[in-house]
């Protein structure tokens, strides 16, 4: 058969056929890069029948072509997984190939079709581009034409664990990727599955000056870009692309798959481009925009003021409400003070009253909107027969913390979400504009066959199920803000891509900032927190987080770290320390005046302590800076206002500076662990 050969402007992609797919090779034509040069990996373990059967190799492959509506052409290779009829197994393999009408990019999608008559149980499965690897020539080996590329995790070049996905050549030739998993008492103990692979949205393959962006996107099951090492015969390979196993072995949808069924893997979007490495997370984030997962429309968040589990009585409530509107917050949360016990999602009326008189109240007294908090546990028994059953029987009553017990709602059971549907909208009928939806964690599956969900229930199942909640809310309650943690892992490392189950206006408009939220400067100085500063690079889509001002300091340090990093900001605390609560009244002052770049303007950054925020339609930019050290620091910073789509002629407040033939250099003086604001504006 005649290989294929696809050649754009910008990359080859040659495709060896003969009696199997052989070489997949991909070439930058603008670096020469070779990032793909060996067999594409075509590989399963197949269980039927009670046999497990190792597949290899894609033979006697077909090839199509079709002229789609939006452009290019879609190739695809056909052909059967590694068998040429030494076992009954029969696996078909579709590889489809989108290529534009010569543009930087390409798109890729694996489909897998059992031709058997039985059902198969994949054990395992890895298709894959491959990358012929050799020790770098710093480390003796002889040298590769990717030995200053490093493969960087986007958006989460470093995960709330702390934990650094930035792998140069000699780390991925041996192997050494970390894995980030969130870590709890209430986590379910089953092990990820994807442990000496590396997992992330995207990756950016970079030296600098050229690279490849490899984005996974699957909107319908949950899936993660993989990398691998892969030694065989004393070669070494480095796998990405594709598709491979994550997590608690997800997608669970390709585990098993019925005769005559298929399984249909995510698209993977591969973008040539040029720059650092941050302008592929900039593309990233464009990309994900382009998708519909980016800033809502019309967002402007509310920074909210944390009433503590403390305040029980209207009183409690009220000396809140008035240190809110105080410190210049627009929203009172109420957190789960609200509840007649935290779970339950019945509003206190013995205790707090009506609640449509309270949310008025606080609007005509305080000038204050009500946020209120919504759990998936509960605290007392008040879901009986509705609880998550485990296999040896026990209904979903557990001590992760000794001192609190907790029952666990099915979610994933439909008279169960009525159930919590029906109370929350009781509540929303009140009138409070911010809802969060936390502690949906998923502890296990439920085996309890009398609930009308399928047995067991998987992680993902539990997902859907608690995005029906709020779509349920949503429905009838458009106007509320809607923030949701992970329901899988809220609480740190997501177990969910950032974009998945996010649907505009349908669903949830911000996700959780990680638990970051009680010892911020701890988790600053730990760099931890450098993790929201990555999100912010690759995405757009908002994370909302509430800072504890006790654990800052007086130069209001995390203050304006997280404001800098995270659009949607709420305060907690401030209670036995007035100087700290009057630089906080400071701080939000001047926040509130350029509110509107922090929660909608374009965020870049030359490095990790330097932000901009900008609105170049309205003309205006604000940068922070900030000097993590026990000394004063003096640097400067050169910027292109054209790259930040600003005129020349601007007004700079704040700091010392040069303009040079539209190079913007501004000297910067920053005191111990301070931040540093600098306004711009447009003449």
């Amino acid at each position: 058969m005649q290989d294929l050969n696809i050649h754009t402007t910008r990359y080859n992609l040659d495709i060896e056929l003969d009696e199997r797919v052989g070489r997949i090779a991909l070439t930058d034509n603008y670096s020469g890069v070779r990032f793909a040069d060996s067999d594409y990996r075509y590989s399963a373990v197949v269980e039927c029948g009670g046999h497990i059967t190792r597949l290899e190799c894609l033979w006697n492959p077909e090839i199509d072509e079709e002229l789609p509506d939006r452009g290019g052409r879609i190739v695809t290779v056909t052909g059967t997984l590694g068998n040429r009829g030494q076992t009954p197994i029969s696996v078909k393999i579709r590889h489809r190939l989108y290529i534009p009408e010569d543009g930087e990019f390409f798109e890729e999608r694996i489909h897998l079709i059992n031709e058997t008559d039985a059902h198969i149980a994949l054990r395992g499965y890895r298709f894959a581009f491959r990358k012929r690897l050799e020790l770098p020539h710093e480390f003796g080996g002889p040298g590769i034409d990717v030995e200053r590329y490093r493969l960087i995790a986007l958006p989460f070049r470093l995960q709330p664990d702390g934990k650094k996905h930035d792998y140069p050549l000699d780390d991925i030739y041996h192997g050494r990727y970390q894995c980030s998993e969130y870590m709890n008492p209430t986590r379910v103990t089953k092990e990820v599955v994807d442990r000496g692979r590396a997992r992330s949205e995207g990756w950016a393959w970079t030296d600098g000056e050229n690279g490849l962006l490899a984005i996974k996107y699957n909107p319908e099951m949950i899936e993660y870009s993989m990398l691998e090492t892969e030694c065989v015969e004393d070669k070494t390979y480095l796998n990405f692309g594709g598709a491979a196993p994550s997590l608690y072995d997800e997608p669970f949808e390709a585990a098993k798959v019925g005769p005559g069924m298929q399984v249909g893997f995510g698209l993977t979007h591969y973008l040539f481009y040029e720059g650092l490495w941050r302008r592929g997370a900039y593309l990233f984030r464009d990309y994900m925009s382009g998708l519909g997962h980016g800033l809502p429309d019309g967002y402007d968040p509310p920074v909210t003021w944390s009433v503590p589990p403390s305040a029980q009585s209207i009183e409690d409530i009220e000396r809140e409400a008035g240190r809110a509107k105080d410190i210049g917050c627009e929203v009172l949360h109420l957190g789960s003070t609200w509840e007649t016990c935290e779970g339950v999602t019945r509003w206190d009326v013995d205790r707090l009253g009506d609640a449509a008189d309270l949310i008025r109240r606080m609007r005509e007294d305080y000038g204050l909107r009500v946020g209120l908090r919504v759990i998936g546990r509960s605290y007392c028994d008040e879901f009986p027969g509705l609880y998550r059953r485990t296999y040896d029987g026990n209904t979903g009553y557990y001590s992760a913390y000794a001192d609190k017990p907790a029952y666990e709602p099915c979610i994933a059971c439909e008279e169960c979400r009525q159930e919590k549907l029906s109370r929350i909208l009781a509540v929303a009928e009140a009138g409070p504009s911010f809802m969060v939806f936390d502690e949906f964690d998923w502890r296990g599956p439920c085996f309890d066959g009398k609930h009308g969900h399928k047995v067991p229930t998987t992680p993902g199942t539990h997902a859907h199920a608690v995005a029906m909640l709020i779509q349920g809310v949503r429905a009838k309650h458009p106007e509320l803000l809607i923030e949701a943690h992970d329901p899988v892992w809220p609480w740190g490392v997501r177990y969910l891509p950032v974009y998945y189950l996010h649907d505009a206006g349908r669903t949830f408009d911000e996700g959780w900032a990680f638990e970051l939220s009680r010892n911020p400067i701890e988790h600053i100085m730990s760099g931890r927190a450098l993790s929201l500063f990555y999100y912010r690079l690759g995405y757009d889509l908002p994370l909302y987080l509430q800072i504890n001002m006790d654990a800052d300091n007086d130069k209001c340090l995390a203050f304006w770290w997280y404001a800098s990093t995270v659009r949607h900001l709420g305060i907690a605390g401030g209670r036995g320390n007035g100087e700290r609560f009057a630089a906080y009244k400071t701080a939000m002052a001047e926040y509130m005046s350029m509110k509107d770049l922090y929660t909608q303007g374009r965020f870049y950054a030359p490095d990790e302590l330097t932000h901009f925020h900008v609105l170049p339609e309205q003309g205006k930019c604000v940068m922070n800076a900030f000097n993590l050290t026990d000394t004063p620091i003096s640097r400067d910073i050169d910027v292109r206002l054209s790259d930040l789509e600003l005129m020349e002629d601007v007004e700079i407040e704040g700091t010392p500076y040069e303009m040079t033939r539209g190079k913007l250099t501004l000297q910067l003086d920053i005191p111990p662990f301070s931040p540093l604001v600098v306004k711009m504006v447009s003449s």
